[in-house]
């Protein structure tokens, strides 16, 4: 029994081995240090692109054309579809409807330095906007901003990542330029507003990080 479960186990290694090697080698573009479960099913690889230091959990599922920027982690079960089936068309099953090519696919795009939760579904042409946070078990429909905490289904944003000055100063930090840190925070404002949301609270956990705290 035990030389049986260690064949198996072996197989089952190979098998892992080999489809991360076919499936590295159909990626569209693949950035430095990317990290995946190879038991996910990347259905789309030539409409994939990936940037660098990303890490995608287990279980994923992703069947879309999907640009992924840097420094992007994914909690496990991650979900992305793009394009929509055909209903409602006089004498046919919906089983049987089908887009003519890519017709009904949008472009999903995961901006720089995103977290996804666990169990995250990303629909047809949204874009999660660069260092934004999406809650657990989120259904994203609709462009998030950058910089907020988003959750729900529909997901939408319910805080800001650093009031407008504390943002200023990290993007500063990290090497920003004046200019594309002024372009980002008046565009968190602006698509802010067209949520219909305004005077979110915003959240800073610089002081209760335990590396911050040590460095005291």
């Amino acid at each position: 029994m035990a030389i049986l479960f260690k064949s198996m186990n072996l197989f089952v290694k190979a098998y892992l081995f080999l489809k991360r090697k076919m499936l590295m080698s159909n990626i569209k573009k693949v950035g430095e240090n990317f990290l995946f479960d190879p038991r996910s099913d990347i259905i789309t690889p030539q409409h994939l692109e990936i940037g660098d230091n990303v890490f995608i959990g287990n279980n994923a599922y992703i069947s879309a054309e999907v640009s992924i920027g840097n420094n992007v982690i994914t909690g496990p079960s991650l979900t992305i579809i793009g394009g929509n089936h055909y209903f409602a068309v006089k004498g046919k099953y919906h089983r049987f409807l089908h887009p003519k090519d890519r017709e009904n696919a949008k472009k999903i795009n995961i901006e720089d330095d995103v977290w996804l939760g666990a169990n995250v579904t990303l629909l047809n042409g949204v874009t999660v906007g660069v260092g934004s946070v999406i809650g657990a078990c989120s259904v994203v429909v609709k462009s998030l901003p950058p910089f907020t905490v988003c959750v729900g289904n529909i997901c939408k944003p319910i805080k800001k990542i650093f009031s407008d000055e504390d943002l200023k100063e990290h993007l500063q930090i990290l090497g920003f330029k004046r200019d594309h840190i002024d372009k980002l925070i008046d565009r968190r404002n602006l698509e802010l507003t067209t949520w219909g949301i305004q005077n979110i609270k915003s959240v800073n956990y610089t002081n209760n990080y335990w590396e911050t705290l040590e460095e005291k």
